[in-house]
Formats: C-alpha cells, structure tokens, sequence
C-alpha cells in the first residue's frame, strides 16, 4: 500500500534564519520510565508533554553566535524497504578548565537527548529515542591568540522519528528538575 501524501509546500517570505542559540542537554534515560516508556508526548511531530526522571533536568549550554549546528537527514535503502533518520549537533565550549574537562567526559560517556532554540527560535528535540552519543571531538590550544581555547563538539544518532519540535511552554521548564 502507498504512502498518502497529504500536504506540498509554498515558498513563503523570507524570515529564517540559520544556527543554534542555545543547547540543551539531559540523560536520554531520565526521559524513560522504569518500563521504559517515554515520558515525551508528541502530536504531529509537536511535544505535548514532557516529564523527567526525579531530580533530573535539561543543563543548558550558551554558544556563542554564529558556532552551533543542527542537522537531521535521512538515510533509506531501496533494496531492503528501510529508512532512518540521523541526527547531529555540534557545538564549541570556549574552555579547557578541569571543570570543562570533567563536563565533557561525561557527555562522552553518555546517550543523550538534546534540545537546541535555534535562530528562528524554534525549539527541536534530537536523539529522543536512542541517543545522541559523542562523536569524534576535539580540544585544542588554537594557534594563534584569537584560536579556540576550548572544545568542538559533535553528537550524532540514528532514529527511527525525526526530529519533534518543542513549544515554547515546554522549553521555559527544561532546567526545572523532575518531581
């Protein structure tokens, strides 16, 4: 049976803009319950409701303009009848203190959920199902003085959905902890 198409597309004014102004960050598990239910509702692609684990919350991440990206793709196989989708993010933290250090080890160690408020200033959830894990990142010197002193870094993952945009509402309770 075929696929109904249900909507086309217009070429509308010119308002977006691109980059990400901000990334949020949480376990992708505080997002599960103990049977493994997802604690995220979603309608046509949209949050509905967001629920965390007790105690867990987004941590929020500033980056500086024009450094931050989101991509989503997909990837199909015509022979095997699949597809999915890949998401990534990448993002720069200007700093290599211990602490820094420490932040970014855990990352690394971690499936992740993020949430990036992109230029437009919509909201878009990645890595909701499986996890975002860290890619090849870096942490560098730089060269020259006006180099990064910091880090460069990239999430991916492969998803059965796409990625869900998030309404503002729901963003406004990210760093608030679960209950």
């Amino acid at each position: 049976m075929a696929c109904n198409l249900f909507a086309g597309f217009s070429i509308d004014c010119r308002e977006s803009v691109g980059g990400v102004q901000t990334v949020y960050i949480i376990e992708n598990s505080a997002l599960y319950d103990a049977s493994g239910n997802s604690r995220i509702s979603e309608s046509s692609g949209t949050v509905t409701a967001m629920t965390k684990a007790t105690g867990k919350k987004f941590y929020k991440f500033e980056v500086p303009r024009g450094t931050a990206s989101s991509e989503n793709g997909i990837t199909s196989s015509i022979e095997n009848g699949t597809f999915f989708y890949t998401h990534k993010v990448t993002f720069p933290i200007n700093d290599r203190s211990a602490t820094t250090r420490n932040i970014v080890n855990v990352l690394a160690k971690n499936r992740l959920t993020v949430i990036t408020v992109e230029g437009d200033g919509t909201a878009r959830c990645f890595g909701r199902l499986f996890g975002l894990t860290m890619e090849n990142s870096t942490g560098a010197s730089g060269v020259a003085l006006a180099d990064r002193n910091g880090y460069n870094l990239t999430f991916s993952s492969q998803e059965r959905e796409d990625f869900l945009v998030v309404p503002a509402n729901i963003v406004a309770t990210l760093e608030t902890p679960g209950t």
